[in-house]
């Protein structure tokens, strides 16, 4: 629960710093046309309306009302056809585990290759029994192009390892009557890393047209290898449930 609290407290620490306040205006002409975005006063007469990539020039006699409203993000709206995540979160396993429920830290960049089809890479940062920077391809299929959508995912990369290795524990009992006896021995590991591959499911809350969150479960798969002298080689093999709690801004 401490660690839950801890996510959250981060996130809204990240968030305010990421937010940006851009209130849009739903303008109404008397013509009947709508326009949405955000206005500059150019002169007494005359005012810009920006939204994405557009300007319009209007008069204000042709001004029926405005209407000063958060407008329902979707990336088509502001413009842009990519985004930038970055999510914090638990690998939860075994509670016999070492480390059963480890931190994990991950950001990517994505682009829209198709409607609602994305498409990234990214690295991060794991804590397991040794660090790792993991580095993959991320592709996502978002439900809607709307403000609050369900989401599939899938990352697949390799684990680079941050540490040397570690030692490994070793011993031989021998039985040889009248004598017997214990050797104990330590075993040197290099860690070469291994593949990963995570797929997720999860729901993107837009808060504004700059700015959104996600809250995403999954399972993630991961191996990695080790190499010692005379040509040991030890495999571990992980399998995690992952909680995910991100924000998404452009």
């Amino acid at each position: 629960m401490k660690k839950i609290i801890y996510l959250l407290t981060l996130l809204l620490l990240a968030g305010s710093g990421f937010a940006q306040k851009s209130k849009r205006e739903v303008i109404y002409l008397k013509n009947g046309s709508v326009l949405k975005g955000q206005q500059t006063r150019v002169d007494d007469e005359k005012i810009v309306v920006r939204s994405g990539k557009n300007l319009w020039v209007i008069k204000e006699s042709e001004i029926d009302t405005i209407a000063g409203s958060w407008i329902p993000g979707t990336y088509e709206d502001t413009g842009d056809s990519y985004f930038f995540k970055a999510t914090i979160g638990l690998l939860a396993g075994s509670p016999n585990s070492a480390k059963p429920s480890p931190f994990s830290f991950d950001a990517s960049v994505n682009f829209r290759v198709q409607s609602n089809w994305y498409a990234g890479v990214g690295l991060g940062i794991d804590f397991l029994e040794e660090s790792y920077l993991p580095v993959f391809g991320n592709l996502e299929y978002h439900f809607r192009e709307s403000r609050f959508t369900p989401f599939l995912g899938l990352k697949a990369g390799y684990m680079i390892p941050l540490d040397d290795g570690f030692y490994t524990n070793s011993g031989i009992y021998y039985d040889v009557m009248p004598w017997s006896s214990y050797y104990y021995s330590q075993d040197f590991v290099d860690a070469k890393g291994g593949v990963m591959i995570n797929p997720s499911f999860g729901f993107v809350s837009q808060l504004s047209p700059d700015l959104g969150l996600m809250l995403s479960f999954g399972y993630r798969f991961h191996q990695n290898q080790f190499e010692g002298e005379d040509e040991y080689e030890l495999e571990r093999e992980y399998n995690r449930l992952t909680i995910r709690l991100g924000i998404l801004f452009n």
